[in-house]
Order: C-alpha cells, then structure tokens, then sequence
C-alpha cells in the first residue's frame, strides 16, 4: 500500500493542472482500492457548500454543477465531524441525500474522509461500490493516511488555479499570513528567487516571440559554456566515461534536441520560461514512466540541465530588471542581504512565504518600519513578480492585484496612519510620563539599521540593546579588536552621556554568519549565545577589550550577556572579563593602569533563569529580559516557523504571569531589570509592562513615540487594574479583549486596527 501511495502522490504532483490532478487521484484512487467510484468535493467558503470537483463512477456531466450544503448530506455530516464515516449501507442514514444529477442510486457501501489542512477543511473524498460492505481498516487508514499527504498539494494547487484565474481575469486575489511589521504597502513585487526551481515559474504568454527566443538561445549558450568548462576542469581527474557525460549533456542542448521543442513552444506564444519550463516537465515524466531503471535516471539528468538553463534565463533577465520607486520585495524566505541590496528609499513592504512574525529577520524590517508579512501560502513565487500587491501587515493580508477601489480605500487608511505618525512626532521632546506622574525610561533597541540610528539618540533616554552580532553580520570575517573598538566608540560617544548597554555575540538559532556555520536540528535549543562565546574564549576576549578599550573617558558602556541558563555561565564569562582587564594592563600598562569596569548584566530570556534571579543578583548589576526568546520557551513555539507562528503569542496569561513574576522578584532583591523584546514597542504591551512594574523599555526607534504617546495618555493605577484582569484570564484569546477594551475607554481606539473582512 506504502508504494501505491507515493506513486499516487507523485502523479498528481507531476499534473500540470487542478483539474487534471483530481482526475487522476479519482482514477487512481478508485483503481488501488478496487471500488467501483471515488468522488473529490471541494469546500466553497463564499457560498457555504461543496462542489464535486471529479469523480470516477458518479455522472461526469455533474462535476462543477453538482452542490451540497456544509450542514447537508454524509458529505456535510463528514466534513462536521472532520473524522471518516464508513457505512455499509448509505443510503439508510437519515442523512443520506441523492440527486438525479449525481446519479448514485445504485452505491450502497459508503467510505469517506475530510481533506484538512492548516486545520481547514478544504473538501471532502468518498469512495462508493454497489455491494453493501464496511471497509476494512486498513482500507479506511489507507484513505486518510493518502488525504494527510495530499491535503498541502491540492491547498497549493487550487491557490494557484484560483491565482491564474484572478491574473487573467484583473480580479485581485486575498493571500493570509501573520502580520509581522505593522503598516499599510502600494507597490509592485520584485521577486528574489534563491534556489531555482520549475514549480515557482509562473506559465504566462508574451507576444515578442523572437524577444523570447533570444532570451532562451542566450540561455542556452550560457549553460553550454558552463557545461564545456566543466569538463574541461574534471578532464584528467575523473575516468574518461565520467566526463562523457558532460557531452551527452551538450548533445541534448543542441538545437536538434532540447532547442528545437522549446521553440515550438515559444512559437505557440509561450514565453521562454514556461516554454522550457513545458518541455522538461513534459520529458521528465516520459523518463519516469519507462521501466528501464538505466532510462528512468535519464529523467534526473534532464531536469538538471532545464535548471541550469532556467538559472541562466533568469539572470539574463535579472541584468536588466530594476528596483521599481515602489519596491514591495516578496522572498522564498526573507535574509538580511535582500534587505540590503534594496535603495532605501524604494523599499515599501515584504512578503515572505517561509519565516514567521517573531525571527529576527523580521524583527530587523520592524527597526526599518517597513510593513511586513510572513508565512504566506507556499505558492509559486514568479505569480507575483511585477504584479501590483497591496500588503495590510495589520491584518496579515496581501492583495494581489487589487481593484482600483481596493487601492483608494487602503490610500486612506495610509493616509489615517500617516496623520497618527504625525501626532506622535509632535510630542517626541515630551517626557515619557504617566498622566498621573510615573515616569519610564524609553531606551532604544539598536545595531540593526547600521546606517541610520546613530541620528536617533535625542529621542530616547539609552540604549537598552546594542545587538553586536548585527556589525559581525556584515563583515566577510571575524572582525578585528581594533575594528570593534572603533565601531564601539562611535556609538558610545554618539549617545554619551546616556548608557549604552551592548549584548555580547550573540548568534546560533535563526541568526547566522557566513563565515562561521554552525548547522544543527534544533538550532534554538542548541549552540547559542553566552554558550558559542565561552567555548570561543579567543572571540570572547577580543570582543569583551574592544568594548573596554571603546569606553575608555566616557563611561556609559554596559555588557550584557545573551543566552544565560546557569550560574557557572556567569561565573565562567566574569572570570575571561577579569582576565581582559588584566591582560589590557599588561599589555598596555601607561593607557590601561586604570580600568574602568562598566555594569554586567544578564538576559533573562531562558525559562531556568527565572528561577535564579537571587542568585543572579548576587552575581551582575542588572537584568533585562527578552521577551521573544522566553515567549518562545515557555509556549514551546518555534518563533521562526510560520506553521506554528499562530501560538506564538506574548499576551498569553502564562507570559505575563512569567513577566509579572520576574519583576516582583527583582523589585524584592532590589535587583535593576527592564525589557527590551518586542512586546515593549507595542503600545498594549507598554501598558501591561508599566502595571508590572518595568520602568524601563527598551524598543526599536520605529514605535519609540507612539509607545510615549500612549503612556502620557493612560494612568498607572488603571494600568494596575488591566493587568489584575489580564493575569486571572484563561486565555490570550480574553487577554486581547481585555485590552482592546481599555484602549477603547481610555480613548486610543486610533490604534486599534479592524481586520478587513
């Protein structure tokens, strides 16, 4: 049964269309489990019904036509239940309901499973035969097991038929991800495509024929050198047969063979891709479909030289794209590079298929501003490119060719947000104070933006988080002491006399340099932080004299360390500390006979570290905590995978009830803490955190006035009152009513966003 199954799953993989998908899954299910009719329904949100999308064994002229309420028939009762239904005789059910147009009369067994991803139902599979029977189990294990495995398919697939038919017809399509970087975007995509692959070519005509089959002779002649030179490198190293193959490889590149089906392709209005993208498809599963193991790995060998052509197809057209005025970058999954190669000043939005809300990449478009979504529906990347998208990263939403209503009302709310922008401006020299008189330090997040936040220190009282390994980022190598020092210098002095509290290296997890790999399973739970920088004493002491050695007569440098779950942690970096102060005035004695020691802190981010917060206080001048990290922890979500991206959430009453715990157990060991994770930048967050007793949030520059704007504008004791509620509640669900309804009482209703239906 395990073979039946993948050969299924890959023949309806390899179907060109929807439509010829499920007619194979009919025809091969109905055939491998030897009934007499296999049906596929497909779930009609817009009109609350089932439609039969295909079927072997029921009329072929009701497939389309054929409908069935959600609460109506075995399929609707199926579908309810969202668990199979198995009956040897269907039609004695008081909810089994015919129709002339189906033309099932004369089926008695019944077996049928729901199709359900991303705990959607997306529709519905039966099979039916005359003699009256249950299934057997393993029957009944089969059906479900083959609707698991096909459930991301035809998810994928009916998107993309839905995303043709929209493109065709100027019809805007709706794509849900998670918010990620609040905002509203109007652009046009400019799609970065990592790894190639025919499934993200979008099948499209072009008119300029011979514009195409320029495109893909250039193509072509890129990959033959590319092929020639190979073989010219591995001649004399590899057995003369192993470099013929190079030559076959060339053979089917000639114009006679591969070239000459393309160019029919093309001359039937096809543009280069999907030409090329037609005949290799087509090929590869002529080559699946012999028995000959030897030709069946032919099928491997055309595919990649179709790549190799693809790649070259799609750099010639890379030359002379352009980054539009309204860049909206849509991305496989989003890299700090990406970013980087866009202007500033054309960057609107983000779009990105794989990642989620809480990385740190997109952590790094919040400090930008740029509106951000995450964890699209993993579709065919090219459908996007140069197509015009809206992005509402409040709701989680990206319109794809929207309507030009759709494009007046989302300038609107732009424009309402744009007003609000202004409004927090105008109160940035104000004090961050309580409208009945508490004061909080407002510090600033930083080391992401390199080359902007130097400008933003008469904003805010600090920095709560210079995140280090940012500047390690972009280097090519390990960078050296001197060059730290200086770097560390410049921010130490552009926001002296303010503190500046710099986090040692911190990497591992979904942060990565190029030049240090470090490749695990679990890469959250492993060689991070504090963990990479002690088994590197080397790194560790550059980096811990250059900071030294960078406050030397100013003074307001403070080292925090990433990452702590344990006492020896601290007392093993205190003891490389101790040892660059000696060795600063060893080597140094005439600058470094007298050393300034700058606070030590910890980052209270790993669930352990809660509970030796005595002890810690015991051992460093402050905490601070970081609140995405410990989110994470304590939810066991994986905050850079968007298929759990939705429990992801800090307004779970477990997170609070943490936070809240940490600052009564600081305030009693008289123990200095603040919060630099996300949830300190989001106005509601703010709030809960004040009641709390954190009088110190650390932030990125993009929220740093509007979080001031709200705090002049709420009272403590409310807040008090807020966060009472909040800690009692059951769930994150009743967290966010709570406080949607107190931003609504205390008249900051502005901020709250309304998801668009």
């Amino acid at each position: 049964m395990l073979a039946t199954m993948r050969t299924i799953v890959e023949q309806v993989a390899q179907q060109p269309s929807l439509e010829s998908a499920l007619v194979v899954f009919v025809s091969q299910v109905k055939k491998a489990m030897r009934t007499e009719c296999c049906s596929i329904y497909f779930a009609d949100y817009s009109k609350d019904n089932f439609v039969l999308m295909a079927t072997d064994g029921l009329n072929p002229g009701a497939v389309g036509q054929f409908r069935v309420g959600f609460t109506e028939g075995l399929v609707g009762l199926v579908a309810q239940r969202e668990e199979p239904i198995n009956l040897a005789y269907a039609k004695s059910h008081p909810r089994f309901v015919t129709s002339d147009l189906v033309q099932e009369d004369q089926y008695n067994a019944f077996l049928s499973v729901p199709i359900v991803h991303q705990r959607r139902v997306l529709g519905v599979i039966v099979v039916q035969q005359q003699a009256a029977r249950v299934f057997s189990e393993d029957e009944e294990s089969f059906l479900i097991t083959l609707s698991a495995q096909l459930a991301p398919q035809l998810a994928d697939a009916q998107l993309q038929t839905l995303l043709n038919q929209d493109g065709q017809s100027q019809r805007s399509t709706t794509l849900k991800g998670i918010s990620g970087s609040p905002g509203i975007a109007l652009g046009q995509a400019y799609v970065v495509l990592p790894k190639v692959d025919f499934s993200s070519v979008e099948m499209r005509k072009e008119p300029n024929k011979l514009k195409q089959k320029q495109l893909f002779f250039q193509a072509v002649a890129a990959t033959h050198k590319e092929f020639s030179t190979l073989a010219a490198s591995m001649q004399g190293h590899l057995p003369d047969e192993a470099v013929a193959v190079f030559e076959v490889y060339l053979q089917l590149l000639d114009a006679k063979s591969l070239g000459r089906d393309v160019e029919l392709e093309i001359a039937d209005g096809w543009c280069a891709k999907s030409a090329l993208k037609r005949v290799i498809e087509r090929l590869v599963q002529q080559f699946n479909a012999m028995q000959d193991p030897y030709i069946k790995e032919r099928a491997v060998d055309v595919k990649d030289i179709g790549l190799r052509v693809l790649h070259h197809l799609l750099n010639t057209e890379k030359a002379t794209k352009v980054y539009p005025d309204d860049t909206i970058l849509v991305a496989h999954t989003l890299t700090p590079a990406m970013l980087a190669q866009v202007p500033k000043e054309k960057l609107k939005g983000v779009v990105s298929v794989h990642g989620a809300a809480n990385s740190h990449a997109s952590i790094l478009t919040k400090a930008m501003n740029i509106p951000t979504v995450w964890g699209i529906n993993d579709i065919p990347l090219l459908q996007f490119d140069q197509k015009e998208l809206i992005i509402d990263a409040y709701a989680g939403r990206v319109y794809l060719c929207p309507s030009e209503a759709l494009k007046q009302e989302y300038a609107q709310v732009q424009h309402h947000d744009a007003k609000l922008h202004d409004q927090f401006e105008s109160e940035h020299h104000l004090e961050a104070k309580t409208a009945d008189g508490k004061s909080i330090d407002l510090l600033l997040n930083a080391g992401l933006d390199l080359g902007s936040e130097l400008n933003s220190a008469r904003y805010c009282d600090g920095v709560g988080l210079y995140r280090t390994e940012s500047w390690f980022m972009q280097k090519g190598t390990f960078p050296s002491q001197h060059e730290q020092e200086v770097w560390y210098r410049q921010v130490l002095s552009s926001y002296h006399p303010a503190p500046v509290t710099m986090r040692t290296l911190d990497i591992g997890g979904d942060k990565a340099l190029d030049y240090f790999d470090i490749d695990e399973e679990n890469p959250f739970l492993g060689w991070r932080g504090i963990r990479v920088s002690l088994d590197h004493p080397e790194l560790f002491l550059d980096q811990l004299k250059a900071m030294i050695k960078a406050n030397t007569g100013l003074g307001n440098l403070r080292i925090m360390l990433p990452m702590i779950s344990d006492i020896g942690e601290v007392d093993d970096a205190s003891a490389l500390m101790e040892r660059a102060y000696y060795e600063l005035q060893q080597d140094a004695p005439d600058q470094f006979s007298y050393v300034d020691k700058p606070l030590v802190g910890v980052m209270i981010e790993v669930p352990s570290s809660m509970y030796l917060l005595k002890e810690l206080a015991a051992k460093v001048d402050f905490c601070s905590v970081g609140s995405n990290d410990l989110t994470q922890y304590l939810l066991a979500v994986d905050r850079a995978n968007s298929r759990v991206a939705g429990l992801f959430d800090p307004y779970h009453p477990a997170v609070l009830r943490a936070l809240n715990g940490i600052a009564q157990q600081c305030q009693n060991a008289n123990f200095p803490f603040s919060l630099c994770g996300e949830l300190a930048g989001e106005p509601e967050g703010a709030v809960l955190l004040i009641a709390m007793g954190f009088d110190s949030l650390s932030m990125n520059f993009s929220s740093l006035h509007k979080v001031k704007w709200v705090i002049r504008r709420v009272g403590l004791a409310a807040c008090e009152v807020l966060l009472h509620q909040c800690l009692a509640a059951s769930s994150a669900k009743k967290v966010h009513r709570l406080v949607r309804e107190f931003m609504l009482e205390n008249h900051l209703g502005a901020l709250l966003y309304t998801q668009k239906e």
